[in-house]
């Protein structure tokens, strides 16, 4: 019966360090870049000489960059959240 008992512990330490294996946290976004405004538009005198079409390109190229930033911040959480769980784990790992 002792050996059995013995038996089952090495097993399953064996068992929680093997699974103990730590995955590193990974960033493959890059930071987002805002769209230069447009060439009519004189940003001191807050006027433009800009067709529709260049405003509502410029428009959309805002709204595209504020999309971008928000997938950005999404992908910044999980890193964060994957690195608190990397932490953890190599803390569990020096126990």
């Amino acid at each position: 019966m002792r050996t059995i008992l013995i038996i089952l512990a090495f097993i399953t330490t064996l068992c929680t360090q093997a699974g103990a294996w730590c995955s590193e946290p990974s960033l493959y976004m890059s930071k987002p870049t805002k769209p230069s405004v447009p060439w009519c538009v004189n940003e001191w005198d807050n006027t433009h000489t800009c067709s529709d079409w260049e405003i509502q390109q410029y428009y959309d190229d805002l709204e595209n960059y504020r999309a971008e930033v928000d997938q950005f911040i999404t992908a910044l959480n999980q890193y964060v959240s994957e690195a608190s769980d990397y932490a953890q784990c190599l803390f569990k790992e020096l126990e």
